[in-house]
C-alpha cells in the first residue's frame, strides 16, 4: 500500500488554513521572486532574458510518432496551469482532489521505455518504474509541488558543489546527444532547469516534444479565444446579425490580433484580473453578461479561468440577470489572480456511446507538430476531464453525429496549425512553436439570436501534453503488438487505497482476448487511475472499458474477470 507524505496545513495569504492530507507530495512552492533568483544564479541572466534563450537552446522537435530515439521523461505539472489552486479549491469545496502533480509524473512512466530515462519522486511514479521497467531517478523533493521548484533546488545545490541525483541526468544526456526530452509543458521553470542542463552536458541545444516557450506560456491559456469587454465595447453591434457580429468581435480578440486566427467560437468576453481591484472585476463581469444579454439575446453563461486546467474552478449555467449571483462568483474568483471568461452556456448536444449518455465535446490534437488524426469524444465528470474515446470520421457519422460538425472541426485544427506557421506568428515568436496539444469543442445549441440551430465553438486551448495523449500512445502500443481493433478508449476514476498498479494491470490482462488489448496506465491511490482498452468500434470499447472499470473498482478478483466478447 502506498503511503502519502505527512499531513500538513496550507496556510493562504488572508490567513485562512487548509487541511492537506492524503497527497503523494508537499504544498511547498517557489513565489515568482524565488524563480527569478535562482535563474540569476544558476545561468547568470536575469529572468526576463530567459525566454529569448530558451528560443535558441531549446527546440520543439517534430517526428513520425514511431521515430526510435531515446527520450528523458521530465513531466512536472505546471504553474502556469494553477494546478495546485486547482486541488485546493477541490479541499475547501469538500470535493477528492486529483492530486494533479503526482498523476502528472506517474502516468509519463507509461511513455517510456527501457532506452529512456525517467525523473520523479513520488510513491505512485516509483511503483510505475518499477512495473514498467523504465530506468529512472528519483529526484527525493517530495516536500515541493511542482517536479520543476524540486529541480531548480537541486540545481542550485549542485552549483554549490553538494553531491545530488542531477549527475546521472547530467551524464545520461551527454552520452545520448540525440535524445529527445519529454515534457508536460515548458514553463518559465522549466526553461530555467533545461538552460542550466544545457550548459551542464555542453551540447548545443537540447530537444524537447514540447511547444516553445512563447506557446507555452502566452497560448496554453483561455483568454485568447474572446475579446476584453473593452474591446468588443468598440463594436458597432446594432446592425449586425449574430453570425457576423460573432466574427467580428472575435477579430478583436488575442488570437486574431497577433496570429490572424479565424476559428469558430461561442460569444463570450474575458474580464482582465492583473493589477484589477475587486469592485473593477465584478463590474467586468457584469458588463460582460449585459453584452451576452443585449448583443445575443442570450439568458446563460459559464464563468472560466483562463490559466486552470482539467475543468477547475469552472461556474456553469449561470443566470445572466442574477446580478447577486454573478456578483458573488466574481468576487470569488478575484483572489485567484487570473483572468476570466465569461462565456455563452451551451445545451450540448448528446450521444449514446456503450451504456451512457455523453454530452458532444469533441476534442482535437497536435502531435508531433501535426493534426493528429481523427477526434477524441471527451467523457466528464460535472466540468472534471474523465477520459476519451477516439473516433474518426466514419465512427463519428455512425453515432448519428452531424458529419458538418466533424469537418468544421477538423477545418478548425488546421487552421490553427496554419496561424502558428503563419507570417504573424514570427512576429509574435510563435512561429514553428506548436509541437503538441489540444482543443475541446463545444457542438449543441445556444438559443438567443441563434435560435435552435446546431453551433460548433472551440471552447478551451490545451497547449501542453494533455490527457488524451495516454489514448494515442495506447493505440501506439496496440499497433505495435499487432492488434487488429484500431479504436479504443481511456477513463479515469478514482482507485481504492489498497489498489496497485500491479492489480490494475492485472485486471486488465484478464480482460484481454486475442486481438484485443486492455492497460492500466497509471494508479494514484485513493486520487486518480487510468486505464485503457482497444475495441472493434467506439460502443465495444466503451463497453469494455466500462466493464473494467467495474471490475476494478468494486474489487473483483483477476482471476474472475473473463474477456469481454464484444
Amino acid at each position: 500500500m502506498l503511503t502519502p507524505v505527512p499531513p500538513s496545513t496550507y496556510r493562504s495569504g488572508d490567513g485562512s488554513e487548509t487541511r492537506w492530507e492524503g497527497f503523494f507530495t508537499g504544498h511547498r512552492v517557489l513565489d515568482e521572486e524565488q524563480v527569478a533568483e535562482l535563474a540569476r544564479r544558476l545561468l547568470g541572466v536575469d529572468h526576463t532574458a530567459v525566454a529569448e534563450l530558451a528560443r535558441s537552446e531549446l527546440a520543439p522537435y517534430y517526428a513520425d510518432a514511431g521515430e526510435d530515439r531515446p527520450a528523458l521523461l521530465l513531466h512536472s505539472a505546471t504553474p502556469t496551469l494553477r494546478a495546485l489552486a486547482g486541488d485546493l479549491a477541490a479541499l475547501r469545496s469538500s470535493r477528492v482532489p486529483h492530486d494533479v502533480a503526482t498523476y502528472v509524473e506517474a502516468r509519463s512512466v507509461f511513455l517510456g521505455a527501457p532506452t529512456d530515462l525517467t525523473v520523479g519522486r513520488t510513491a505512485p511514479w516509483a511503483e510505475a518504474v518499477g512495473h514498467w521497467n523504465v530506468p529512472a531517478v528519483d529526484v527525493g523533493d517530495r516536500d515541493h509541488y511542482y517536479l520543476s521548484h524540486g529541480l531548480l533546488l537541486l540545481a542550485d545545490a549542485h552549483e554549490r558543489g553538494v553531491d545530488t541525483p542531477l549527475d546521472r541526468i547530467i551524464s545520461w544526456l551527454r552520452d545520448r546527444p540525440d535524445a529527445l526530452i519529454r515534457l508536460y509543458a515548458l514553463d518559465v521553470e522549466m526553461q530555467v532547469f533545461l538552460l542550466w542542463l544545457r550548459r551542464r552536458t555542453g551540447l548545443t541545444r537540447l530537444l524537447t516534444d514540447a511547444n516553445s516557450p512563447a506557446v507555452a506560456t502566452r497560448w496554453n491559456r483561455k483568454r485568447h479565444l474572446h475579446p476584453t469587454v473593452e474591446a468588443a465595447r468598440t463594436l458597432d453591434a446594432d446592425a449586425l446579425p449574430a453570425d457576423a457580429l460573432l466574427r467580428a468581435e472575435q477579430r478583436l480578440g488575442e488570437a486574431h490580433v497577433r496570429l490572424g486566427l479565424e476559428l469558430p467560437v461561442l460569444p463570450g468576453y474575458t474580464v482582465l484580473r492583473t493589477n484589477v481591484g475587486v469592485n473593477a472585476f465584478v463590474s467586468g463581469v457584469l458588463d460582460a453578461a449585459a453584452l451576452l444579454r443585449t448583443r445575443y439575446g442570450l439568458s446563460r453563461a459559464a464563468l472560466k479561468p483562463s490559466e486552470a486546467g482539467d475543468g477547475a474552478r469552472i461556474v456553469g449555467n449561470l443566470d445572466l440577470s442574477d446580478a447577486e449571483r454573478l456578483t458573488a462568483e466574481a468576487r470569488a474568483a478575484h483572489p485567484l489572480g487570473d483572468d476570466y471568461l465569461l462565456e455563452a452556456w451551451v445545451d450540448f448536444l448528446s450521444v449514446r456511446l456503450g451504456d451512457t449518455v455523453l454530452p458532444v465535446i469533441p476534442s482535437g490534437h497536435f502531435r508531433h507538430g501535426r493534426v493528429a488524426d481523427g477526434v477524441t469524444l471527451q467523457v466528464l465528470d460535472g466540468y472534471s476531464w474523465m477520459g476519451n474515446s477516439y473516433l474518426d470520421e466514419g465512427a463519428w457519422t455512425s453515432l448519428g453525429l452531424p458529419d458538418e460538425a466533424y469537418r468544421t472541426i477538423r477545418g478548425a485544427l488546421e487552421a490553427i496549425r496554419a496561424a502558428f506557421l503563419g507570417p504573424q506568428s514570427v512576429l509574435d515568436g510563435s512561429h514553428e512553436g506548436l509541437a503538441t496539444g489540444g482543443v475541446d469543442f463545444a457542438v449543441g445549441r445556444l438559443g438567443g439570436r441563434f435560435g435552435d440551430r446546431l453551433v460548433v465553438g472551440a471552447i478551451d486551448f490545451n497547449l501542453s501534453s494533455h490527457g488524451a495523449e495516454y489514448l494515442r500512445a495506447f493505440q501506439d502500443v496496440a499497433r505495435r503488438q499487432g492488434i487488429t481493433e484500431r479504436y479504443a478508449a481511456t477513463r479515469v476514476f478514482r482507485p481504492s487505497a489498497d489498489r496497485t498498479l500491479a492489480q490494475l494491470e492485472a485486471a486488465a490482462a484478464a480482460m484481454t482476448s486475442p486481438g484485443s488489448l486492455a492497460r492500466a496506465v497509471a494508479c494514484v491511490p485513493e486520487r486518480w487511475g487510468m486505464m485503457a482498452v482497444t475495441g472493434v468500434d467506439p460502443t465495444a470499447a466503451a463497453l469494455r472499458i466500462d466493464r473494467l472499470l467495474t471490475a476494478v473498482t468494486e474489487r473483483t478478483a483477476p482471476s474472475e474477470l473473463r474477456p469481454n466478447p464484444v
